[in-house]
Protein backbone atom coordinates (compact mmCIF):
# COMPACT_ATOMS: atom_id res chain seq x y z
CA UNK A 1 0.00 0.00 0.00
CA UNK A 2 1.24 3.60 -0.81
CA UNK A 3 1.85 6.18 1.60
CA UNK A 4 -0.89 8.42 0.27
CA UNK A 5 -3.63 4.99 0.98
CA UNK A 6 -2.51 4.15 3.87
CA UNK A 7 -2.82 8.38 5.25
CA UNK A 8 -6.09 8.15 3.86
CA UNK A 9 -6.97 4.67 5.87
CA UNK A 10 -6.20 6.82 8.66
CA UNK A 11 -7.44 9.69 8.47
CA UNK A 12 -11.60 10.19 7.40
CA UNK A 13 -10.98 14.26 6.20
CA UNK A 14 -9.48 15.35 2.92
CA UNK A 15 -6.36 13.69 1.70
CA UNK A 16 -4.09 14.44 -1.24
CA UNK A 17 -1.08 14.87 -2.65
CA UNK A 18 1.24 17.66 -3.80
CA UNK A 19 -1.19 20.13 -2.24
CA UNK A 20 -0.49 23.84 -2.99
CA UNK A 21 0.01 26.13 0.47
CA UNK A 22 -1.23 29.35 -1.31
CA UNK A 23 -5.16 28.48 -0.52
CA UNK A 24 -4.20 27.58 3.52
CA UNK A 25 -1.81 30.90 4.51
CA UNK A 26 -2.87 34.71 4.83
CA UNK A 27 -0.12 35.64 3.13
CA UNK A 28 -1.08 33.95 0.07
CA UNK A 29 2.38 32.39 -0.64
CA UNK A 30 3.39 28.57 -0.53
CA UNK A 31 4.25 26.19 -2.55
CA UNK A 32 3.09 22.34 -2.27
CA UNK A 33 2.89 20.12 0.45
CA UNK A 34 4.14 16.24 -0.46
CA UNK A 35 1.11 15.24 1.46
CA UNK A 36 -2.14 17.10 3.10
CA UNK A 37 -3.86 15.79 5.74
CA UNK A 38 -7.39 16.96 7.24
CA UNK A 39 -8.16 15.08 10.32
CA UNK A 40 -11.42 15.43 12.37
CA UNK A 41 -10.92 13.39 15.44
CA UNK A 42 -8.07 13.18 18.05
CA UNK A 43 -8.35 9.24 18.29
CA UNK A 44 -7.32 9.91 14.38
CA UNK A 45 -4.73 12.09 15.19
CA UNK A 46 -3.13 9.78 17.42
CA UNK A 47 -3.05 7.13 15.30
CA UNK A 48 -1.99 9.51 12.59
CA UNK A 49 1.38 10.56 14.36
CA UNK A 50 1.70 7.04 15.43
CA UNK A 51 1.74 6.43 11.95
CA UNK A 52 4.73 9.34 11.15
CA UNK A 53 6.45 7.95 13.96
CA UNK A 54 6.94 4.21 12.53
CA UNK A 55 7.80 5.79 9.47
CA UNK A 56 9.79 8.56 10.40
CA UNK A 57 8.31 10.96 8.41
CA UNK A 58 8.51 14.90 8.11
CA UNK A 59 5.64 16.89 9.41
CA UNK A 60 3.77 20.34 10.35
CA UNK A 61 0.81 21.13 11.56
CA UNK A 62 -0.41 24.56 9.81
CA UNK A 63 -3.52 25.74 11.92
CA UNK A 64 -5.28 28.36 10.01
CA UNK A 65 -2.27 29.65 8.29
CA UNK A 66 -2.30 33.39 9.85
CA UNK A 67 1.36 33.38 11.46
CA UNK A 68 3.42 31.44 8.30
CA UNK A 69 5.28 32.46 5.64
CA UNK A 70 5.60 28.99 3.14
CA UNK A 71 7.79 28.36 0.99
CA UNK A 72 7.57 28.60 -2.79
CA UNK A 73 9.13 25.32 -2.76
CA UNK A 74 6.58 23.64 -0.47
CA UNK A 75 6.38 21.43 2.59
CA UNK A 76 8.52 18.03 2.25
CA UNK A 77 6.54 15.61 4.43
CA UNK A 78 3.09 16.06 5.64
CA UNK A 79 0.96 19.05 6.46
CA UNK A 80 -1.92 18.09 8.87
CA UNK A 81 -4.81 20.31 9.25
CA UNK A 82 -7.15 20.10 12.21
CA UNK A 83 -10.86 20.33 11.99
CA UNK A 84 -14.02 18.57 12.58
CA UNK A 85 -14.00 18.09 16.88
CA UNK A 86 -11.20 20.56 16.68
CA UNK A 87 -13.70 23.52 16.12
CA UNK A 88 -15.73 23.05 18.80
CA UNK A 89 -16.26 25.49 21.68
CA UNK A 90 -17.82 24.16 24.99
CA UNK A 91 -18.90 27.03 28.02
CA UNK A 92 -18.36 24.75 31.29
CA UNK A 93 -19.64 27.47 34.08
CA UNK A 94 -16.59 29.58 34.20
CA UNK A 95 -14.45 27.53 32.26
CA UNK A 96 -14.44 27.51 28.47
CA UNK A 97 -13.40 24.30 26.46
CA UNK A 98 -12.06 24.78 22.61
CA UNK A 99 -10.88 22.63 19.60
CA UNK A 100 -6.80 24.07 18.72
CA UNK A 101 -9.02 24.81 14.91
CA UNK A 102 -11.48 27.34 17.15
CA UNK A 103 -11.09 30.87 15.81
CA UNK A 104 -10.13 32.68 19.34
CA UNK A 105 -12.42 35.21 18.37
CA UNK A 106 -14.96 33.34 18.21
CA UNK A 107 -13.97 31.55 21.52
CA UNK A 108 -13.64 35.28 23.32
CA UNK A 109 -17.87 35.94 21.34
CA UNK A 110 -19.16 32.97 23.28
CA UNK A 111 -17.76 34.13 26.45
CA UNK A 112 -19.20 37.30 25.95
CA UNK A 113 -22.45 35.74 25.51
CA UNK A 114 -22.22 33.74 28.99
CA UNK A 115 -20.69 36.94 30.59
CA UNK A 116 -17.32 35.50 30.67
CA UNK A 117 -14.13 37.98 30.82
CA UNK A 118 -10.80 37.62 30.31
CA UNK A 119 -10.48 37.12 26.31
CA UNK A 120 -10.98 40.64 25.57
CA UNK A 121 -6.68 41.42 24.76
CA UNK A 122 -6.89 38.48 22.11
CA UNK A 123 -10.10 38.08 21.41
CA UNK A 124 -9.82 40.81 18.59
CA UNK A 125 -6.73 38.90 17.01
CA UNK A 126 -7.05 36.62 13.63
CA UNK A 127 -6.24 33.26 13.92
CA UNK A 128 -6.69 29.94 15.92
CA UNK A 129 -7.07 28.68 19.51
CA UNK A 130 -4.41 26.47 19.22
CA UNK A 131 -2.16 29.33 17.13
CA UNK A 132 -2.85 31.49 19.86
CA UNK A 133 -1.52 29.30 22.66
CA UNK A 134 1.83 28.56 20.70
CA UNK A 135 2.18 32.49 19.87
CA UNK A 136 0.88 33.80 23.53
CA UNK A 137 -0.79 36.03 21.17
CA UNK A 138 -2.91 39.15 22.58
CA UNK A 139 -2.67 42.87 22.82
CA UNK A 140 -1.88 45.38 25.42
CA UNK A 141 -5.23 44.41 27.08
CA UNK A 142 -4.03 40.99 27.66
CA UNK A 143 -2.74 37.88 26.61
CA UNK A 144 -3.88 34.29 26.04
CA UNK A 145 -1.29 32.71 28.74
CA UNK A 146 -3.65 35.14 31.68
CA UNK A 147 -6.85 32.50 31.28
CA UNK A 148 -5.27 29.65 29.99
CA UNK A 149 -5.76 27.07 33.10
CA UNK A 150 -3.79 24.08 30.41
CA UNK A 151 -4.24 22.35 27.28
CA UNK A 152 -4.44 19.38 25.54
CA UNK A 153 -2.14 17.40 23.28
CA UNK A 154 -1.22 14.19 21.06
CA UNK A 155 2.21 13.84 21.21
CA UNK A 156 4.80 12.57 18.09
CA UNK A 157 4.47 9.11 19.22
CA UNK A 158 0.59 9.37 19.16
CA UNK A 159 -0.01 9.32 23.06
CA UNK A 160 -2.91 11.85 24.21
CA UNK A 161 -1.46 14.03 27.01
CA UNK A 162 -2.96 17.14 29.08
CA UNK A 163 -0.44 19.88 30.41
CA UNK A 164 -0.95 22.63 32.92
CA UNK A 165 -0.46 25.98 32.28
CA UNK A 166 3.17 25.98 34.34
CA UNK A 167 4.00 23.35 31.75
CA UNK A 168 3.42 25.71 28.88
CA UNK A 169 6.35 28.03 29.35
CA UNK A 170 4.47 31.03 28.40
CA UNK A 171 6.61 34.28 28.03
CA UNK A 172 5.99 37.71 26.17
CA UNK A 173 5.05 36.13 22.16
CA UNK A 174 6.07 33.04 23.01
CA UNK A 175 5.33 29.75 24.52
CA UNK A 176 7.31 25.53 24.96
CA UNK A 177 5.28 24.86 21.28
CA UNK A 178 7.32 27.23 19.59
CA UNK A 179 10.71 24.99 20.15
CA UNK A 180 9.00 21.53 21.41
CA UNK A 181 8.09 19.97 18.17
CA UNK A 182 6.88 16.71 19.81
CA UNK A 183 2.92 18.41 20.52
CA UNK A 184 0.24 18.82 19.05
CA UNK A 185 -2.09 21.06 20.80
CA UNK A 186 -5.89 19.95 20.51
CA UNK A 187 -7.50 21.87 23.09
CA UNK A 188 -7.55 25.00 25.89
CA UNK A 189 -9.07 25.68 28.85
CA UNK A 190 -9.70 28.54 29.50
CA UNK A 191 -10.43 29.53 33.31
CA UNK A 192 -12.81 33.05 33.18
CA UNK A 193 -14.17 35.46 35.49
CA UNK A 194 -17.45 36.74 35.38
CA UNK A 195 -18.54 39.73 33.83
CA UNK A 196 -20.73 42.06 31.99
CA UNK A 197 -21.73 40.66 28.80
CA UNK A 198 -22.75 43.20 26.80
CA UNK A 199 -19.65 45.32 27.78
CA UNK A 200 -17.74 43.03 26.53
CA UNK A 201 -19.02 42.68 23.38
CA UNK A 202 -19.07 46.28 22.75
CA UNK A 203 -15.68 46.45 23.51
CA UNK A 204 -14.75 43.47 21.38
CA UNK A 205 -16.59 45.40 18.43
CA UNK A 206 -14.89 48.78 19.28
CA UNK A 207 -11.12 47.38 19.05
CA UNK A 208 -12.12 45.00 15.99
CA UNK A 209 -13.55 48.44 14.06
CA UNK A 210 -10.73 49.70 15.04
CA UNK A 211 -8.10 47.61 14.30
CA UNK A 212 -9.63 47.15 10.59
CA UNK A 213 -9.63 51.55 10.27
CA UNK A 214 -5.58 51.53 11.44
CA UNK A 215 -4.14 48.47 9.96
CA UNK A 216 -3.88 47.76 6.01
CA UNK A 217 -6.12 45.20 4.67
CA UNK A 218 -5.32 42.28 2.30
CA UNK A 219 -3.03 39.60 2.30
CA UNK A 220 -0.57 39.62 5.26
CA UNK A 221 0.47 37.56 8.16
CA UNK A 222 -0.32 40.53 10.65
CA UNK A 223 2.88 41.77 12.30
CA UNK A 224 5.80 40.59 10.85
CA UNK A 225 8.42 40.95 13.40
CA UNK A 226 7.77 40.79 17.76
CA UNK A 227 8.23 44.12 19.36
CA UNK A 228 11.37 44.44 21.20
CA UNK A 229 11.14 45.40 25.01
CA UNK A 230 9.51 48.46 25.64
CA UNK A 231 9.90 49.39 21.75
CA UNK A 232 7.81 49.19 19.22
CA UNK A 233 8.55 46.73 15.79
CA UNK A 234 6.79 49.33 13.72
CA UNK A 235 8.25 52.36 14.83
CA UNK A 236 11.87 51.24 14.05
CA UNK A 237 10.66 49.75 10.89
CA UNK A 238 9.44 53.24 9.87
CA UNK A 239 12.45 55.28 12.01
CA UNK A 240 14.61 53.44 9.61
CA UNK A 241 12.81 54.49 5.93
CA UNK A 242 11.29 51.84 5.12
CA UNK A 243 7.64 52.07 4.98
CA UNK A 244 6.57 51.67 1.63
CA UNK A 245 9.63 49.53 0.42
CA UNK A 246 9.05 46.84 -2.29
CA UNK A 247 10.71 43.56 -3.78
CA UNK A 248 8.39 42.14 -6.40
CA UNK A 249 5.34 41.89 -5.64
CA UNK A 250 5.80 42.69 -1.47
CA UNK A 251 5.78 45.92 -0.06
CA UNK A 252 6.17 47.17 3.49
CA UNK A 253 2.59 48.68 4.61
CA UNK A 254 2.18 52.57 4.24
CA UNK A 255 -0.34 52.06 7.27
CA UNK A 256 1.59 50.21 9.53
CA UNK A 257 5.07 49.43 9.14
CA UNK A 258 5.01 45.87 10.68
CA UNK A 259 3.14 44.78 7.84
CA UNK A 260 4.88 43.23 4.83
CA UNK A 261 1.55 42.64 2.45
CA UNK A 262 1.17 40.35 -0.61
CA UNK A 263 0.55 43.26 -2.64
CA UNK A 264 0.46 42.07 -5.96
CA UNK A 265 1.23 38.18 -6.90
CA UNK A 266 4.07 38.20 -4.49
CA UNK A 267 6.23 35.19 -3.87
CA UNK A 268 7.54 33.76 -0.73
CA UNK A 269 10.94 34.66 -1.34
CA UNK A 270 8.98 38.13 -2.11
CA UNK A 271 8.55 38.87 0.99
CA UNK A 272 11.41 36.97 3.05
CA UNK A 273 13.80 39.29 0.96
CA UNK A 274 11.91 42.33 1.65
CA UNK A 275 11.83 41.02 5.33
CA UNK A 276 15.78 40.62 5.27
CA UNK A 277 16.02 44.30 3.86
CA UNK A 278 14.02 45.51 6.45
CA UNK A 279 15.70 43.92 9.46
CA UNK A 280 19.37 45.14 8.22
CA UNK A 281 17.99 48.94 7.50
CA UNK A 282 16.88 48.53 11.41
CA UNK A 283 19.78 47.23 12.86
CA UNK A 284 22.22 49.40 10.93
CA UNK A 285 20.14 52.79 12.08
CA UNK A 286 18.31 51.95 14.77
CA UNK A 287 20.89 49.20 16.39
CA UNK A 288 18.16 46.89 16.99
CA UNK A 289 17.70 43.09 15.67
CA UNK A 290 14.22 42.46 15.34
CA UNK A 291 13.18 39.07 15.77
CA UNK A 292 10.78 37.73 13.20
CA UNK A 293 6.94 36.92 14.94
CA UNK A 294 6.30 34.86 11.55
CA UNK A 295 7.04 31.23 11.35
CA UNK A 296 9.29 30.45 8.36
CA UNK A 297 8.16 27.07 7.19
CA UNK A 298 9.19 24.49 4.07
CA UNK A 299 12.03 23.96 1.84
CA UNK A 300 14.08 26.81 1.87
Amino acid sequence: MSTIEELKHIASGRVVENEPMVSYTTLGVGGPADYFVEVPTEDELSALMLYISEHELPWIVIGDGANLLVSDKGIRGIVIKLGGEFSSITVQGRRIVAGSAARISKVADAAASNNLSGLEGVGTVPGSVGGAIVMNAGTHRGYIDEVTEGIRAVTDKGEKIALSKDKCGFTYRNSRFQYDKSLIITYAVFKMKPGDGTAIASNLDAVRKHRAETQPQGKSAGCFFKNPTGLSAGKLIEGAGCKGMREGGAVVSEIHSNFIMNAHNATASDLFVLAEKVRKLVKDIQGIDLEYEVRRVGQW
